[in-house]
């Protein structure tokens, strides 16, 4: 009796962690995918303009951060900044170019080049941003868990 308890304990060990690594994450739709991550960067943009109810905790992880302006900003206190700088009369104005892409089942990643203009008035100046996002399908739907933007070199 006691050899069968210690091959049936065997058994369970072992097949345990062969079932669970043989389970693969959800996969979205690979044919939409691409569409799905384009429109979650263009709703995160709308959460940092604090514009059309988009919540920023809807388009992002819990354990979301990013880089700009040479900092590291967690969770939602770059949108915070942002939005601040726009009640205070900052304009900042963005138009994302084509985005690059890649998704691979549950992970995505994209780079795109934004191009706009940023300041006070009358000084508002043209800038080009180079910017880039990884991004998790959660919840049925994809969300950024980690931006970055650096203002790329003047032409």
């Amino acid at each position: 009796m006691r050899k069968t308890h210690l091959w049936l304990a065997a058994a369970v060990a072992f097949a345990l962690p062969h079932s669970a690594s043989a389970q693969s994450p959800q996969c979205p739709d690979p044919a939409q995918a691409r569409a799905d991550v384009g429109q979650t960067v263009r709703d995160f943009f709308d959460a940092l303009r604090g514009k059309d109810g988009v919540p920023f905790e809807s388009v992002t992880t819990p354990s979301m951060y990013s880089f700009d302006v040479g900092e590291r900003f967690e969770g939602r206190a770059l949108a915070d900044v942002i939005i601040q700088a726009l009640d205070e009369g900052v304009e900042i104005n963005w138009s994302l170019g084509p985005m690059d892409t890649k998704v691979r089942c549950n992970v995505a990643w994209s780079a795109w080049e934004n191009t706009g203009s940023a300041g006070t008035p009358p000084n508002v100046r043209p800038v080009r941003w180079l910017e880039s996002a990884v991004l998790v399908y959660e919840d049925e739907r994809w969300k950024i868990d980690f931006f970055h933007s650096q203002r790329a070199v003047s032409e």
